[in-house]
């Protein structure tokens, strides 16, 4: 072994402290990282895995778990002593009472920088959200954008994920589009369609973060965006998945004025009975979410999973 490889493998990570480990996301990091630890010359073969949860006893394999709620800092004293690295991914998509944006996400991402920096934490991982931007009317994005800062802000040395729409058994946008593709007979489009999205593969984002956790000199400081092998407008989403399903249905454009009135007036109805659709996430639909510079391929050292390639999970739903 020569001085990089020994001075590389110094960095890697004793501990790792994973927030939202049970999530969509936290999944395919763990496998990930499982992957990477699998034998006695994996880079984790030797590294602790901690996931903080606010109701501890969702067991996770040999995942530790770890009291605390990241909107509550007396939660979070003293529960990072001895963590490398955090890995935090904690977020919401839709606000309920008071778990607002800005609490879970800007508020939440905050009160961990604060402990981690006490804590003497060596790395900070932070799972944003490509598009995000200090902009009042998208709240979600500017949540995101006000954590980054934090992270930048706060000392530590930091790694950024920018990811584009993540799809994967599970997911909440690809599974939800075809769940409208399968039952109506015609295909809802919202406004013009021609939004584009860079979908990306739930396992080659926990790749990308396995990889940065691993690699901290090189990943320090940096902020990645992720996206997937292609890019697509909506419409063109919503194609590929009719093909997948084996669909042949013809389309129509309903515009956005529209649907927003209705998932306003959807509130007080049961979930159910209601669009499958937030408000956030609609207005969100009016924006590009792809990237002339993803560094997906970098990360994972091949090109990434298309959209077309790595969908057949939505034929059992």
């Amino acid at each position: 072994m020569n001085d990089s490889s020994q001075s590389r493998d110094s960095l890697v990570p004793s501990t790792i402290l994973i927030t939202g480990a049970t999530g969509f996301v936290g999944s395919g990091i763990l496998r990930a990282i499982g992957r990477m630890g699998d034998g006695s010359s994996g880079p984790f073969a030797d590294t602790r895995v901690q996931s903080l949860q606010r109701k501890p006893g969702r067991a996770i394999g040999r995942v530790e778990t770890v009291a605390g709620d990241v909107t509550d800092a007396s939660s979070l004293s003293g529960k990072l002593e001895g963590v490398d690295t955090v890995i935090h991914l904690v977020g919401i998509i839709e606000e309920s009472g008071d778990a607002t944006f800005d609490k879970v996400i800007r508020q939440g991402t905050e009160n961990m920088v604060q402990e981690a920096s006490r804590a003497g934490v060596k790395h900070f991982i932070l799972m944003s959200a490509l598009g995000a931007h200090d902009n009042p009317k998208f709240p979600y994005h500017q949540a995101k954008h006000r954590a980054e800062e934090a992270v930048k802000s706060s000392g530590l040395r930091y790694t950024i994920f920018r990811p584009s729409v993540i799809f994967g058994e599970g997911d909440g946008f690809i599974t939800v589009l075809a769940g409208l593709v399968r039952s109506f007979p015609i295909i809802p489009v919202a406004g013009s369609g021609q939004s584009r999205f860079q979908p990306v593969q739930l396992d080659d984002v926990g790749a990308s973060f396995a990889f940065a956790a691993a690699h901290p000199d090189e990943a320090g400081g940096e902020t990645y965006e992720l996206g997937g092998g292609k890019s697509y407008s909506y419409e063109e989403m919503l194609d590929v998945i009719a093909r997948e399903l084996g669909k042949r249905k013809p389309k129509f454009h309903v515009p956005v004025p529209l649907i927003t009135v209705i998932v306003k007036l959807s509130g007080p109805l049961p979930k159910a009975l209601q669009p499958p659709v937030t408000l956030e996430q609609l207005k969100m639909l009016g924006l590009d979410n792809s990237t002339e510079d993803s560094a997906t391929p970098r990360l994972i050292g091949h090109a990434p999973v298309a959209l077309e390639d790595g969908i057949s999970y939505i034929k059992g739903r």
